[in-house]
């Protein structure tokens, strides 16, 4: 039983220092830009095979992901999210969020595509924003103002396409 703790506490302690990137009710701005096809396919972390993500089109301007583990535990299910790009500063920027929550909360990652590779890297907005917004105009001049410095970022990920 006290071994059963211990886990359970230090599985608690993790979850807590793992960070999620900034979150906000309001979106950088409303879904316009295009669907870029060279995000649609199967993808992984390059570092790790432990989940693969399926993206594909939603619509015009949105994507659809789904999140597959490599090895569910029981009961699992795989997790959706939609995602949409804007652009800040000529930037791409992707918004995303649950669409199962009655609230929508978006998390924002900066997007940069590599033709050489194929792949893709996503740099998450840092989780140490403590600013709220309550108009995209005022997100997206907070970010315009903030993105050039190198700690507005969380640490990298690079994806890869993995089959077909």
């Amino acid at each position: 039983m006290k071994k059963t703790f211990i886990w359970a506490l230090l599985i608690g302690i993790g979850f807590m220092f793992m960070g999620c990137p900034y979150h906000s009710d309001v979106a950088i701005d409303t879904p316009t830009i295009k669907i870029d096809n060279r995000l649609l396919g199967k993808w992984q972390k390059r570092t790790s095979d432990d989940e693969t993500y399926i993206v594909t089109k939603k619509d015009e301007n949105n994507y659809k992901i789904i999140e597959k583990e490599k090895t569910p535990s029981e009961g699992q299910k795989d997790k959706e999210y939609c995602a949409f790009l804007s652009v800040v500063g000529g930037s791409k920027f992707m918004n995303l969020y649950d669409p199962t929550e009655d609230t929508k909360t978006y998390y924002f990652y900066k997007v940069d595509i590599s033709d050489e590779t194929g792949g893709f890297t996503l740099y998450p907005v840092t989780e140490y924003i403590t600013e709220t917004f309550t108009a995209s105009t005022d997100l997206q001049k907070f970010i315009q103002a903030n993105m050039g410095l190198s700690f507005f970022y969380g640490s990298k990920e690079e994806y890869i396409k993995v089959g077909k």
